[in-house]
Protein backbone atom coordinates (compact mmCIF):
# COMPACT_ATOMS: atom_id res chain seq x y z
CA UNK A 1 0.00 0.00 0.00
CA UNK A 2 0.83 3.87 -0.56
CA UNK A 3 1.20 6.56 2.08
CA UNK A 4 -1.57 7.02 4.68
CA UNK A 5 -4.15 9.18 4.00
CA UNK A 6 -6.50 10.40 6.80
CA UNK A 7 -10.25 10.80 6.34
CA UNK A 8 -12.27 13.41 8.50
CA UNK A 9 -15.38 11.66 9.27
CA UNK A 10 -17.53 14.53 10.96
CA UNK A 11 -20.48 11.75 12.69
CA UNK A 12 -22.74 12.54 15.46
CA UNK A 13 -24.17 8.88 15.80
CA UNK A 14 -23.14 6.89 18.53
CA UNK A 15 -20.79 4.10 17.20
CA UNK A 16 -23.03 0.91 17.94
CA UNK A 17 -25.82 2.83 15.42
CA UNK A 18 -25.74 1.22 12.14
CA UNK A 19 -25.20 4.38 9.73
CA UNK A 20 -22.21 5.01 11.44
CA UNK A 21 -21.12 1.46 11.55
CA UNK A 22 -21.76 1.46 7.72
CA UNK A 23 -20.28 4.69 6.69
CA UNK A 24 -16.94 3.92 8.15
CA UNK A 25 -17.09 0.46 6.37
CA UNK A 26 -17.91 1.87 3.09
CA UNK A 27 -14.56 4.02 3.74
CA UNK A 28 -12.75 1.14 4.60
CA UNK A 29 -13.81 -0.91 1.56
CA UNK A 30 -13.21 1.64 -1.08
CA UNK A 31 -9.79 2.31 0.67
CA UNK A 32 -8.82 -1.64 0.58
CA UNK A 33 -10.44 -2.20 -3.36
CA UNK A 34 -8.42 0.86 -4.00
CA UNK A 35 -5.03 0.11 -2.47
CA UNK A 36 -5.04 2.82 -0.14
CA UNK A 37 -4.53 2.85 3.10
CA UNK A 38 -6.59 4.96 4.93
CA UNK A 39 -6.93 6.57 8.61
CA UNK A 40 -10.05 7.35 9.76
CA UNK A 41 -10.62 10.32 12.35
CA UNK A 42 -13.97 9.83 13.56
CA UNK A 43 -14.93 13.55 15.14
CA UNK A 44 -18.22 14.88 16.54
CA UNK A 45 -19.59 18.44 15.25
CA UNK A 46 -19.49 19.75 18.98
CA UNK A 47 -15.65 18.53 19.48
CA UNK A 48 -14.56 20.58 16.43
CA UNK A 49 -14.70 23.58 18.41
CA UNK A 50 -12.45 22.60 21.58
CA UNK A 51 -10.02 20.19 18.97
CA UNK A 52 -9.09 22.42 16.00
CA UNK A 53 -11.89 23.36 14.10
CA UNK A 54 -11.37 23.01 10.42
CA UNK A 55 -7.56 23.09 10.78
CA UNK A 56 -8.14 19.36 12.19
CA UNK A 57 -9.54 18.11 8.64
CA UNK A 58 -7.38 15.54 6.98
CA UNK A 59 -6.65 14.71 3.46
CA UNK A 60 -10.87 14.34 2.83
CA UNK A 61 -13.69 14.52 4.66
CA UNK A 62 -17.07 12.58 5.37
CA UNK A 63 -20.29 14.89 6.70
CA UNK A 64 -22.14 11.39 8.40
CA UNK A 65 -25.37 11.14 8.39
CA UNK A 66 -27.02 12.15 11.91
CA UNK A 67 -28.80 15.29 10.68
CA UNK A 68 -30.15 17.50 13.48
CA UNK A 69 -26.35 17.90 14.16
CA UNK A 70 -25.43 18.90 17.25
CA UNK A 71 -23.18 22.01 16.43
CA UNK A 72 -24.76 23.00 12.73
CA UNK A 73 -22.35 26.11 12.17
CA UNK A 74 -19.21 23.63 12.37
CA UNK A 75 -20.29 21.43 9.71
CA UNK A 76 -20.94 25.03 7.89
CA UNK A 77 -17.67 25.84 8.71
CA UNK A 78 -15.74 22.74 7.74
CA UNK A 79 -17.67 22.34 4.23
CA UNK A 80 -16.36 26.00 4.06
CA UNK A 81 -13.04 25.35 4.76
CA UNK A 82 -12.66 22.29 2.20
CA UNK A 83 -14.08 24.41 -0.18
CA UNK A 84 -11.66 27.14 0.12
CA UNK A 85 -8.72 24.69 0.63
CA UNK A 86 -9.24 22.11 -2.20
CA UNK A 87 -10.36 19.25 0.42
CA UNK A 88 -12.52 16.50 -1.32
CA UNK A 89 -15.67 16.72 0.61
CA UNK A 90 -18.49 14.03 0.74
CA UNK A 91 -21.97 14.86 2.17
CA UNK A 92 -24.32 11.40 2.76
Amino acid sequence: MSATITITVLIDLPPAQPYHRATLDAIRHAADAGGVEVRLDVVRTDELAAGGGPSRLGHGVVIGPGSPYRDPAAVESVIRAAREGGIPLVGT
